[in-house]
């Protein structure tokens, strides 16, 4: 007896997410308060928000997923999601309603893992690529169980609006860490090693290798096979494109070396001193940081005081010119211009300040340039920190009270430039080698075993 009710209720449940029938859900929520966690608690079920995403019916469906958001993460006896349904039955107001509703269901993973973002990319549905990337960036990371992307899925099926739609995107995109999301999608590879731009090579779809060749794809990435694009490039239209853009073939190009292999590598002393600093740097914490930063400038202006106001002050031009120009007399000593501007201190003094000084603002300067962080900001703001120095050192020189220090200044204003540009090289070609490693290492790891959850 209660078999033959639970197949009424069921009926009736089904009937409603057919049609659409509000009032009936609920005619049959009365009859049985805990039908949905009944349907909830099975693993693949086809549950109404299944039906209604087949039939169209929004205002139901929006009410069933109200009612047990659970439901539109549930994979059907098939292994879709409502939203998978609702594409495949081209309802595009439902799966906009769907994301709307909840944006994390755009990286929904049905069979073959894939996303709808996929499936827009298979059907060139391009109005619902857009949309997807908007309500959610994260998404376009997501890979099948192919280990394809959503640009491999566009290039596979020839959707070449799709893919430009997905270029256009990576290249506009200012989500945090938009580049690096950029440079790894575009080179992604796939279960045999293959980047979009060997598949593109494979189909012989010259539109999408002139796309891809303006990016920031690597023309010589080489797949499992050890071919590059140019390798398997069908066509000598193709192969002209690859060739003009840079593309080399695979015996020209030099394998990079694994990651075992890179940790066997000695560590030059240049590297020792990099990696102490990006350790220090991953060490501190915000607020450390913060404090550290605060104090470094209080020394760094301290210092740079010392050079508009020297102790003891300046020698000024003759009393009479003083009186003349209403300007305040800061030594006893100024009575002739010969020394006007020059630090009233003697030379061996002034020496010492000097010194000591330089090396104050030599170490709070560092310690500025460790602390703030990396990345293009930090390198703009960096250059004026590099001008402040040289002023001061340059400050130094015009009060200096002798010709023997004065030469001294001279000599650290020229030494300057010149040391400060090949510290800044030295360190900058080590840590743009060590981030290269690392970001590969990132790439591979994340194609062999990813980190995030992107599958």
């Amino acid at each position: 007896m209660a078999s033959n009710i639970n197949i009424i209720i069921d009926n009736k449940l089904k009937e409603a997410s057919r049609d659409g029938d509000i009032n009936l859900l609920y005619r049959v929520i009365e009859q049985d308060p805990h039908v949905l966690e009944h349907i909830d608690s099975i693993p693949f079920v086809e549950t109404p928000l299944h039906i209604a995403a087949s039939f169209g019916n929004i205002r139901f469906g929006t009410e069933i997923m109200r009612l047990k958001p659970s439901f539109a993460w549930k994979l059907n006896q098939q292994g879709f999601t409502p939203i998978h349904l609702a594409m495949q039955q081209k309802h595009k107001r439902m799966v906009l309603r769907f994301v709307d509703i909840n944006k994390g269901l755009v990286r929904a993973k049905g069979r073959e893992g894939f996303t709808p973002l996929h499936f827009a990319s298979e059907i060139g549905e391009i109005d619902l690529l857009a949309n997807f990337l908007m309500a959610c960036p994260e998404s376009i990371e997501d890979v099948s169980v192919r280990c394809e992307t959503a640009l491999h899925i566009a290039v596979r099926y020839q959707q070449y609006e799709a893919l430009q739609v997905l270029v256009g995107w990576l290249k506009r995109t200012c989500q945090r860490s938009a580049m690096q999301i950029e440079k790894t999608v575009l080179n992604w590879k796939d279960e045999a090693g293959n980047t979009i731009l060997h598949v593109s090579a494979l189909i012989n779809h010259s539109k999408a290798i002139r796309l891809l060749v303006k990016t920031k794809i690597d023309l010589k990435a080489k797949n499992l096979e050890k071919s590059t694009a140019l390798d398997i490039a069908g066509s000598a239209e193709i192969k002209n494109v690859l060739v003009r853009a840079g593309a080399k073939h695979g015996s020209s190009v030099t394998d990079s070396p694994t990651i075992a292999e890179k940790q066997r590598w000695n560590v030059t002393l240049a590297e020792k001193i990099m990696i102490f600093v990006i350790r220090m740097r991953r060490d501190i914490t915000e607020d450390q940081r913060q404090a550290f930063l605060i104090v470094a400038a209080l020394i760094a202006t301290a210092t740079y005081q010392s050079a508009l106001s020297p102790p003891g002050g300046v020698y000024q031009a003759n009393s009479e010119n003083n009186i003349n120009n209403n300007v305040s007399i800061t030594s006893v000593n100024s009575t002739t211009t010969a020394n006007a501007g020059s630090s009233v201190m003697s030379e061996g003094d002034f020496m010492t300040l000097s010194i000591l000084n330089s090396f104050s603002l030599l170490v709070s300067t560092v310690a500025i340039c460790i602390l703030t962080p990396s990345g293009i900001v930090g390198s703009i703001l960096l250059t004026p920190l590099i001008w402040f120095a040289y002023c001061y050192l340059y400050s130094m020189k015009v009060i200096s009270p002798t010709n023997a220090s004065s030469i001294v200044n001279l000599v650290m204003v020229c030494l300057f430039p010149s040391l400060h540009s090949g510290v800044r090289w030295a360190f900058s070609s080590v840590y743009k080698r060590l981030k290269r490693r690392q970001e590969n290492t990132e790439i591979e790891t994340r194609n062999a075993t990813t980190g995030r959850n992107i599958w």
